[in-house]
């Protein structure tokens, strides 16, 4: 029987709805064989990555010890709050994690600045590295992530070390700061396997030695949730543990580093340095003001890092190294040396003009620190009492070659090569230096007049007195300064010993030398540092400041007959060497030769424009 037109378009229509039906099992199929067989491997990457993270484990930096073991800084535990980018959603949780509200969410939760956190957490979700938001967290700040992790993409909390320098602001520049890596150390280091968040060495010690202190860092693969939340480690591959940096002694001796610190506690500004002579060990080094290197291992903000920049105190400058001062009267023990070499005088040499208080040359008259004068005084007495018209004279018939040659010879005027970053030159001039800065290459020769007692353009570090003084203490064998003595597993680890050939002088030039440098002390302008039982050499020094009050300054070495310990201080715009720099060299000694005292730190006087205690 023929269908009618009605059937036929029912069979049409349930054909159709078969071929569709039919079709879309074959894509369903399709879509099928490919995520299972063709995508497969791309798509199993991502559900690991997904549920499997790799977590970095911080290696701890090695210990700083000083001579003796006592540990100047190690490592402690610090909570972490940090964003963890995860792989597969790294590019679509950009928009969230940038919104405002996650931003003003995490930065209330953390109590950090939201725009550093923005920062931050860009630079994760580029390179796929988890970021420090803030180091240190104190308990409610835990609490308070770890409340709200949940709705808060990312957010985590991690256990790492911190750099700790458990004696706080003690030789806080020698030893520097581990602050966190930025930008541009990550730029220059990647390739060495530096990450966002790492620790580095920025100043003193932990940046010269930063390959040494610096550990290796571990890692381990965690099974995460699907908020991200550790959830157990992977058994599959096992964790590789970090490794810690090498330990690091030093020569500093924390007793005298102490004595030191207590010394210039009174100093506003200024640095001080004290060296074995014998062969440049640094016993202490202090520059004032200080500051606490434990600020920084636990992250500084931007207004405390423009506080300390920015009072023209500048703490974080070592002055022991990196600031240069005019030498003032401790430069005429090298006139003098120079001068005894050259043959020019002897012991009991006097030169023509007695010290009335001034000496004429050029039609100018040039003062002695005395204003009544020293009256006639031969060599020793001349450095005895730091008598400036009697060292006029000597610069005169001296000459500028052989002075500059023989500071040199005693270190200065170059790097001393110790092993610290940043030590500045200072300056001896040289005739190539005067005639480039006057026409036709003629220099005045009066210049000589302010070289001859450590003024002019002469500028020395504190650290490079210390090591002219120990050149001197030495009778001209020179010596390398230098803050470390070992380094953890490293037994061909030495000591650079010094290129330069020191000076080469008779047993009367050095006994005349060090006779003077007793004098300054028995009998002379050091009467401060004068110490029942203890000999001591040395020589005050006060250097014109244009800026303001004088530097007070004196160097010594003691024991006078076999020295063994070597001291630099400078005070800035504190008037005399005499009266500021010598009391405290005194406290030092007492503490480091004359243990059974009880001095306490001296107690410094106000400048004033008449002091009556001489250069």
């Amino acid at each position: 029987m023929p269908q009618g037109p009605p059937q036929r378009d029912k069979d049409t229509r349930f054909g159709a709805l078969a071929a569709i039906g039919l079709a879309g099992f074959f894509l369903v199929v399709l879509g099928l064989l490919r995520l299972q067989v063709l995508q497969h491997d791309e798509l199993s990457r991502l559900a690991d990555q997904n549920r499997i993270r790799l977590d970095v484990l911080r290696a701890p930096r090695g210990v700083i010890r000083d001579r003796h073991g006592r540990i100047l800084a190690d490592n402690q535990p610090s909570f972490d709050i940090v964003f963890r980018p995860a792989p597969i959603e790294s590019t679509l949780r950009v928009r969230t994690v940038v919104a405002s509200d996650w931003l003003a969410r995490v930065s209330g939760a953390i109590d950090a600045d939201s725009v550093e956190v923005r920062r931050k957490v860009r630079e994760a979700n580029r390179t796929g590295q988890t970021a420090i938001l803030r180091r240190t967290a104190p308990y409610a700040v835990l609490v308070a992530v770890e409340e709200s992790r949940s709705e808060l993409a990312g957010l985590d909390v991690q256990v790492a070390p911190i750099r700790r320098y458990p004696e706080g602001v003690l030789a806080a520049q020698l030893l520097g700061y581990a602050g966190e890596i930025n930008d541009r150390e990550l730029t220059e280091r990647a390739e060495k396997g530096y990450q966002l968040g790492d620790l580095i060495g920025k100043t003193g010690v932990e940046r010269k030695y930063e390959e040494v202190l610096r550990g290796e860092d571990g890692a381990e693969f965690v099974v995460v949730n699907a908020m991200g939340k550790r959830v157990t480690t992977l058994d599959d591959v096992p964790p590789k543990p970090p490794v810690s940096g090498r330990d690091v002694t030093l020569t500093l001796d924390l007793d005298v580093q102490n004595a030191l610190e207590i010394a210039m506690a009174g100093v506003e500004r200024g640095a001080a340095v004290a060296l074995d002579p014998r062969d440049g060990s640094v016993l202490a080094m202090v520059s004032k003001p200080v500051f606490d290197p434990n600020e920084f291992s636990k992250g500084i903000s931007f207004a405390r890092w423009k506080q300390l920049n920015s009072n023209g105190a500048f703490p974080l400058l070592n002055r022991a190294i990196q600031s240069a001062y005019p030498p003032g009267s401790t430069f005429k023990i090298v006139t003098m040396l120079s001068a005894l070499n050259q043959g020019l005088v002897t012991a009991t040499t006097h030169e023509p003009t007695t010290c009335t208080g001034g000496f004429y040359f050029g039609g100018r008259r040039f003062g002695c620190w005395k204003q009544e004068g020293h009256g006639n005084l031969d060599m020793v007495g001349a450095l005895q009492h730091s008598c400036d018209v009697f060292f006029y004279q000597l610069s005169l018939r001296l000459g500028l070659d052989p002075l500059e040659r023989t500071a040199r010879a005693v270190g200065l005027g170059e790097k001393t090569g110790i092993d610290l970053p940043s030590e500045s030159r200072g300056l001896v001039p040289t005739g190539a230096y005067y005639n480039a800065r006057f026409p036709k290459e003629h220099w005045p020769r009066g210049l000589l007049l302010n070289l001859g007692i450590g003024q002019g353009e002469l500028l020395t570090t504190p650290l490079q007195l210390a090591t002219m003084t120990s050149v001197v203490a030495n009778g001209g064998r020179p010596v390398r300064p230098h803050v470390v003595s070992g380094v953890q597993g490293v037994p061909t680890f030495k000591v650079e010993h010094p290129i330069e050939p020191g000076v080469q002088a008779s047993a009367e030039t050095w006994n005349a030398v060090h006779l003077a440098m007793r004098r300054v002390v028995e009998a002379g302008t050091a009467g401060a540092v004068r110490l029942p039982g203890l000999a001591v050499a040395g020589k005050t020094g006060t250097a014109q400041n244009p800026h303001g009050n004088d530097h007070a300054l004196f160097v010594c070495y003691a024991p006078a007959d076999a020295p063994t310990f070597v001291l630099a201080v400078v005070a800035e715009n504190s008037g005399h060497g005499g009266s500021i720099s010598a009391p405290i060299a005194a406290h030092v000694l007492k503490k480091v030769f004359l243990r059974d005292s009880t001095a306490t730190a001296p107690r410094l006087p106000r400048p004033a424009a008449a002091d009556t205690v001489g250069d």
